[in-house]
């Protein structure tokens, strides 16, 4: 897609990210301004990587994961995949390089064969969501029972207040620009303190970064077979109009019930 610079403003799953990040966007950054604008990152704290062309890259003779472990993030220019990849790096630094360091784990042990663990981190790399929630073992047991109608009806005033959701998959914003029924992503629960939900947005993704990365790496969570929990993501309040109707979450083919095993 071209470079569309209203689509922060204008796009409800993206308006998240308005007024985080200091980019030109009246066109497209380069590789140069990312690593300028997106150091440091929200914390304050320097990035662990500096991002780099496909010239760069290709001069390494390496693969993608082990240019990571390395500092250097292979960023394509005009791309929206990789921008949005750029900007999770700014927003979850010390998540992202937990991740890095989980492939290279798997990558020193058995090689650069794709593991069942490494799939998981990719699934979450890509597609995952952070649901900051006052009462985690409530919230789990309603996304494990698919208890949608319970979940973003019924609890829908939660939302903002004691539930808040933040996109860590840089894919699902490049999907997010074209939405869809169908759109989901894998989800983990932090739980958080209720001040927590008086924090500005940049003091909320500084205290969830740490957060998240810890809880991972104690979890051992990517170990675990079906440990992602799905999510659809045009539920959630706010950010898909058709969801101000109930009758938007009659769509089972979207949400899904819960399959009996």
């Amino acid at each position: 897609m071209d470079w569309d610079p209203d689509v922060f403003q204008r796009n409800a799953l993206l308006a998240q990210l308005a007024g985080l990040i200091d980019i030109d966007h009246q066109q497209w950054p380069t590789v140069a301004e990312l690593n300028v604008h997106l150091n440091p990152s929200l914390s304050g704290e320097p990035l662990p990587v500096r991002f780099i062309n496909d010239a760069e890259f290709n001069a390494l003779n390496c693969y993608y994961e082990q240019s990571v472990a390395q500092g250097l993030v292979p960023t394509r220019e005009q791309n929206w995949h990789d921008l949005f990849g750029a900007l999770i790096w700014a927003l979850f630094p010390q998540t992202k390089a937990l991740l890095s360091r989980l492939h290279m784990d798997d990558i020193s042990a058995l090689g650069l064969k794709r593991t069942p663990r490494r799939d998981r981190i990719t699934h979450f790399d890509e597609c995952g969501l952070v649901l900051a929630v006052t009462d985690k073992d409530e919230v789990q047991a309603l996304l494990k029972q698919h208890a949608w109608q319970t979940l973003f009806i019924e609890q829908r005033a939660r939302f903002g207040r004691q539930w808040q959701p933040f996109i860590f998959g840089h894919a699902l914003y490049e999907q997010a620009l074209a939405p869809f029924i169908g759109l989901t992503a894998k989800c983990v629960l932090i739980e958080v303190e209720p001040s927590f939900f008086t924090l500005t947005r940049a003091e909320q993704y500084a205290r969830l970064d740490p957060q998240l990365a810890i809880e991972l790496e104690r979890s051992a969570l990517f170990d675990q077979p079906r440990s992602l929990l799905p999510l659809p993501l045009l539920g959630i309040p706010g950010w898909w109009p058709a969801n101000e109707d109930p009758a938007f979450y009659q769509n089972q083919d979207y949400f899904r019930p819960r399959r009996n095993r």
